[in-house]
């Protein structure tokens, strides 16, 4: 997660964290919420509002960092 503690963040923070990490791990793009720290409790974007859709893809494209895999 990001610098802010798993416990203050909410469901569109949520939803950006994971759009962010789509984008630096190079993962296909596909909205969704970790509301634990590893992936267990997920809400998937069918169950998702629009401000969390939207929120998932401004992390996603505002993410400019890159994984390095050594290739």
């Amino acid at each position: 997660m990001s610098k802010m503690k798993a416990w203050i963040m909410d469901r569109e923070d949520r939803a950006a964290d994971r759009g962010s990490a789509d984008a630096y791990y190079g993962r296909v793009p596909y909205p969704h919420i970790w509301l634990d720290n590893i992936g267990r409790e997920v809400v998937y974007v069918s169950d998702m509002t629009d401000e969390e859709i939207q929120s998932y893809w401004d992390g996603h494209e505002n993410e400019d960092d890159r994984k390095d895999w050594g290739l």
